[in-house]
């Protein structure tokens, strides 16, 4: 300000009356020539507010020059650029301006060097910084959000200029306190009265989740449970990072922040999320990032993951993925993981498709471990099991015929006939047809009867009545194709 005061004051007093016939001679000429008198007016004066005027002007050549005497100005007076900051916007949205080097970041921590200097002793001055921020365009947000970490840390969460800013958040200025918040929480837990604060504002004002990052540790479990579908939903990028926070793994120097949620509850939450909020592919996404911190899902958190998710009513859908992936993690979970699926057989796991499609692929993974569980299932889902995976009937059958018979005698019948429904049987002897010739008299004529020692299967008869004395028997035999006709008494039928 003592810098701004003391350029008015030489212009007053050195040039008054040079620079206003210059200025006003700028106003009335064209172009070519306007930007000659104005280079003249940046030469005479140091930065003045006069320049700005002619940021409207119809010449892009005249838009162009003025944002240059902005840049030069800011970099004389580190205050300006906050009153400028409007005028600076209207020029560099103009597409026709198209500035070829536009505003670096080294050049907004110049133009703000000595506001963020005096904002650590100066905490009102954060307002005013939001203020501007609102108004900027997109590169010098950008290149703003850069350059506060050292005064927004210096200013600290217990700031209640800060405390206050989080509270009131000006529209357009998200993203701003979204980065004090994470500065001041980087590397230390979030105060109560900034979690105070941010739950107000999420639940009030902006329900946008993105805010409770920052705090996360510092909400309640339920609270962090509810907010869980949205934030896994988010980029990756970020999902990582509240997990990192969550699990205790983002603060290198350490730090005595305790999460709401342990990783056990943490994963088994993600198993609960209704998926009616949140599509499954996210969800998967969420519980691999659990898995690949092998440093906090030891075998035997994840053993008692899988218990608790196990003695859930309904089963969780991810359940047995969750198996799976456990066991290709730590193979000497195997035996666990056999009781796990021997629980489930009495939880009649085939009601639940998804778990039940998870559980033939374990048993298909685990064989020939998992041959216990499988003669633990009713006849009816082991034929399942084999219509999803032939290949396991053959080898299971020979497991059987290993036991001792004392042990196969506890093997119940209709699981042996699931066994062995595909076992060939034996073919059977066929007994040749025996013929004998039978006389009888009746009207002088002679008859014969055929006997025969076969099975009903391998022989082909038609009888029919002639009349209330005679019938006709047809025999064909499948073996010889041969047909032979008979003409035999009534009587003789039922004999």
């Amino acid at each position: 300000m003592l810098c701004v005061i003391f350029y008015f004051f030489f212009f007053f007093f050195f040039f008054p009356q040079q620079v206003v016939d210059l200025l006003n001679q700028a106003a009335l000429i064209p172009t070519d020539e306007k930007l000659t008198v104005l280079k003249q007016v940046c030469y005479l004066l140091s930065p003045s507010l006069e320049m700005i005027a002619f940021q409207t002007d119809k010449s892009v050549e005249v838009k162009k020059f003025v944002i240059g005497f902005i840049e030069e100005a800011c970099k004389r007076d580190n205050e300006l650029l906050l009153r400028l900051i409007a005028n600076l916007n209207m020029l560099l949205k103009d597409e026709s301006v198209n500035v070829a080097a536009p505003w670096t970041e080294e050049t907004v921590r110049q133009c703000l060097f000595l506001y963020l200097s005096l904002l650590p002793l100066n905490h009102r001055l954060v307002h005013e910084l939001a203020s501007v921020y609102t108004e900027a365009i997109a590169d010098i947000k950008r290149s703003v959000l850069r350059v506060i970490e050292q005064p927004i840390r210096g200013m600290g969460m217990n700031s209640p200029d800060l405390l206050l800013l989080v509270e009131n958040c000006p529209k357009g200025a998200e993203t701003l306190v979204t980065r004090c918040l994470h500065i001041l929480t980087d590397k230390v837990p979030p105060s109560p009265e900034l979690v105070e604060r941010v739950r107000d504002l999420y639940h009030k004002r902006v329900p946008d989740v993105r805010f409770l990052i920052p705090v996360i540790n510092g909400l309640e479990k339920k609270e962090v449970i509810l907010a869980l579908p949205k934030l896994i939903k988010l980029n990756p990028i970020v999902v990582k990072e509240v997990f990192n926070r969550l699990l205790g793994t983002q603060h290198s120097e350490g730090s005595s922040s305790v999460s709401p949620l342990t990783p056990g509850e943490l994963l088994i939450a993600l198993h609960n999320i209704d998926s009616t909020k949140c599509d499954m592919k996210s969800i998967i996404k969420a519980t691999n990032l659990c898995f690949a911190e092998k440093n906090v899902y030891t075998s035997e958190v994840l053993a008692v993951v899988m218990q608790q998710l196990m003695e859930q009513s309904p089963l969780p859908m991810l359940l047995m993925r969750t198996v799976i992936q456990s066991l290709t993690m730590y193979p000497r979970l195997g035996g666990f993981v056999m009781n796990i699926l021997s629980r489930l057989i009495v939880k009649q796991v085939w009601k639940y498709p998804k778990v039940w499609e998870g559980f033939v692929k374990c048993c298909q993974r685990t064989k020939p471990q998992s041959y216990s569980v499988l003669l633990q299932l009713p006849p009816a889902q082991l034929t399942s099991v084999f219509e999803r995976c032939p290949e396991m009937r053959e080898p299971l059958l020979q497991h059987v015929h290993s036991f001792t018979p004392h042990q196969q005698a506890h093997i119940p019948a209709s699981i042996m006939s699931v066994l062995e429904a595909n076992k060939k049987p034996e073919p059977k002897p066929v007994e040749p047809v025996v013929e004998r010739e039978v006389t009888d008299d009746f009207s002088g004529v002679q008859f014969r009867r055929l006997t025969h020692k076969t099975s009903p299967g391998n022989m082909s008869f038609l009888i029919k009545h002639i009349n209330k004395h005679i019938i006709s028997v047809t025999l064909v035999s499948p073996i010889s194709n041969q047909v032979k006709f008979y003409l035999l008494p009534c009587t003789i039928l039922s004999t």
